[in-house]
């Protein structure tokens, strides 16, 4: 994880599953709750998401949502068949950047 600008990014690796969920959550909680409101999260390098993990993502917009922020994916939209339709989804990171700087 990396803070600039009143930003959170996210970088996640490996598996995003029932497993490995609560640590993110618990981390992402109180980085939003301490002011942190926008948030990327950049699932390059993450091979496999179960629905478990899917739901900790929305949790953490649903955060976020809530202190006025917003929260992004960076994905390549096909790698996973979940249904981003609550995220804003982009390419990258700068993308991302520029998009919640307008």
């Amino acid at each position: 994880m990396d803070s600039k600008c009143g930003i959170l990014f996210v970088r996640l690796f490996g598996e995003l599953t029932i497993k490995t969920r609560k640590k993110l959550n618990d981390v992402l909680e109180f980085l939003i709750n301490v002011g942190i409101k926008n948030v990327v999260f950049n699932l390059e390098n993450v091979y496999r998401m179960d629905i478990s993990g899917f739901k900790s993502l929305i949790k953490c917009y649903d955060i976020s949502s809530k202190y006025g922020g917003t929260s992004m994916i960076c994905i390549n939209k096909d790698k996973f068949d979940f249904d981003f339709e609550h995220f804003n989804v982009v390419s990258d990171e700068l993308s991302a950047v520029n998009l919640i700087n307008i």
